[in-house]
């Protein structure tokens, strides 16, 4: 189980990963995006890459543990994106980062941010997207 302590988190998290098989969203389907990493000595950080097929609207985005919950609303354009998620173990606090990048856009990424303090073991992170259509 996850022990979460919420805090500000303004870290940035490099990207890496490998691409998934494309996913698309309809109405009323929360799709995932997940990883699993051992917290504990050495880990510095995890990430996982897919890429999703998004129907234009409205989503509710929120990171994925014990409890999930919408941390934030986006509205995006239909189309292919690059949806990532870091975990990066420190000290303190255990940093969650999600990026959704339009493929073939030279503008920024969406991003969610977060804090969380994890137990030694194995954790599932990631976020999800659910659409509000």
């Amino acid at each position: 189980m996850l022990t979460k302590k919420i805090a500000t988190a303004a870290v940035a998290v490099a990207a890496a990963g490998v691409l998934a098989t494309a996913t698309s969203a309809s109405a009323s389907t929360t799709l995932y995006n997940t990883g699993t990493a051992t917290v504990g000595a050495g880990l510095s950080n995890t990430c996982t890459s897919r890429t999703v097929n998004l129907a234009a609207g409205s989503y509710g985005w929120g990171f994925y543990d014990s409890a999930p919950y919408v941390s934030s609303t986006i509205t995006v354009a239909a189309g292919s994106y690059t949806w990532t998620d870091c975990l990066a173990v420190s000290v303190d606090y255990d940093f969650l980062n999600s990026t959704l990048q339009l493929n073939g856009s030279t503008s920024a990424p969406k991003t969610l941010r977060a804090s969380r303090w994890l137990s030694q073991g194995t954790h599932t992170y990631g976020s999800f997207l659910k659409p509000n259509f």
